[in-house]
């Protein structure tokens, strides 16, 4: 009879999971970070694991992303269990001792997988011994041009101990693995694309430390990383059910921001609406999200030359010549927004970039001064341009 009454208990639940809407989009790249408390942990966070285990796998099922990083995977089984019943996704789990790992589940259709490891062991004391895992993906598909992307998921010390030397020494750990993180990605990972998401387990704006302290990710936000959820902060959002503040972030790859869908980062802080006590019977932390636009071209040729009855040292592009000059450059994503990089292979002493209109008239001019250049047009109408580096032409539209 107690089975009996307790299923009746949770059917209903479990129905009104169904209504989750889809959040993902079909022609975007949807990546979703979330800590899911405690999942399948019999002694910690929610009480009811069977409630629990079909919520986080209603979530999952039903917003439908593409990527999605979890926290707090507290039971091999359940991980075991969890990808069996997403045969769409492939997954990858934690390897250290910590009970609270990290995961990532990815759509099989959109990524191959080429690899996953933890990163900075030097530093396992200030991640509360979470190393930080790297999984390395490589995407495949029609409406993906073939890359390797690189996700972190991260799950920094919080701030629950009991003493005040104790905050202040997580705090300490907080900005110590920041630092850590941003030597990591300037070094091993300069010029890489990737995305290092997760329960970072304090503010952007300030430290929940003490509310006082600097953030103590300062040290990332003074060196112009883009972290897409700081708007969201910033408008008073929170991502933490049970007090005000945003500590779960996503943050980018500067090679990143040109492809991010602007403002559209989202937060699902409304699952109440779709799971009845939400917050208490399966997780404490709301799933964030955003948006990118992958499929683009990478030329490693342009695909438009100079007029065909002039020389290559001729300024003014012909739309209806294809012939393909030989280049060690590249420019993306394209079509953008009027942000695209140009990426030299070789980078050549006095490299010019000049950019024309279809009607050949010179509208902007910079010299290339590193490896890899972001260029920002501001005011271009959209339509078709012409880059010019060197001799060598690339055709580009601005959307």
């Amino acid at each position: 009879m107690k089975k009996i009454l307790w299923a009746l208990c949770i059917f209903p639940v479990f129905l009104k999971a169904q209504n989750i809407p889809k959040i993902g989009n079909d022609t975007l790249l949807d990546i979703a970070a979330w800590n899911i408390e405690w999942f399948g942990d019999a002694t910690n966070g929610p009480s009811n694991e069977t409630l629990q285990y079909n919520n986080v796998k209603a979530v999952i099922t039903k917003t439908d992303m593409d990527i999605w990083s979890l926290e707090e995977m507290s039971n091999p089984a359940s991980f075991t269990a969890l990808s069996n019943d997403l045969p769409a996704y492939g997954s990858v789990n934690s390897t250290f001792s910590q009970t609270q790992k990290m995961c990532l589940f990815y759509k099989k259709n959109m990524f191959n997988f080429i690899n996953a490891e933890h990163i900075l062991a030097t530093s396992n004391y200030d991640f509360a011994s979470r190393q930080p895992l790297m999984v390395t993906l490589a995407t495949k598909g029609d409406s993906l041009i073939i890359d390797t992307i690189y996700f972190i998921v991260v799950h920094l010390k919080a701030n629950s101990d009991a003493t005040a030397s104790a905050k202040l020494e997580s705090y300490n750990r907080r900005k110590r693995a920041a630092d850590a993180l941003k030597i990591f990605i300037e070094t091993t990972l300069a010029y890489k694309k990737y995305f290092i998401m997760g329960d970072w387990n304090d503010r952007l704006d300030f430290s929940i430390h003490n509310g006082t302290d600097i953030t103590p990710f300062k040290q990332l936000l003074d060196a112009k990383y883009n972290f897409i959820t700081k708007p969201l902060a910033d408008a008073g959002k929170r991502s933490y059910a049970f007090s005000a503040g945003f500590i779960d972030h996503m943050m980018l790859a500067p090679r990143m921001d040109s492809f991010y869908v602007k403002q559209s980062a989202g937060v699902m802080d409304n699952m109440g609406q779709f799971i009845s006590n939400f917050s208490n019977n399966t997780t404490d932390h709301y799933p964030i999200y955003g948006r990118f636009l992958m499929n683009r071209i990478k030329y490693s040729t342009p695909i438009d030359s100079i007029p065909s009855d002039t020389l290559p040292t001729d300024t003014v592009p012909n739309t209806s010549v294809k012939t393909v000059i030989n280049s060690t450059f590249n420019i993306y994503p394209n079509p953008n927004n009027g942000a695209f990089f140009i990426e030299c292979h070789q980078l050549i002493n006095q490299t010019n970039m000049e950019i024309y209109n279809t009607l050949g008239q010179l509208v902007f001019s910079k010299p290339i001064e590193s490896k890899i250049d972001e260029i920002k047009l501001s005011n271009f109408t959209s339509g078709i341009y012409f880059v010019k580096i060197n001799s060598s032409y690339f055709k580009i539209r601005i959307q």
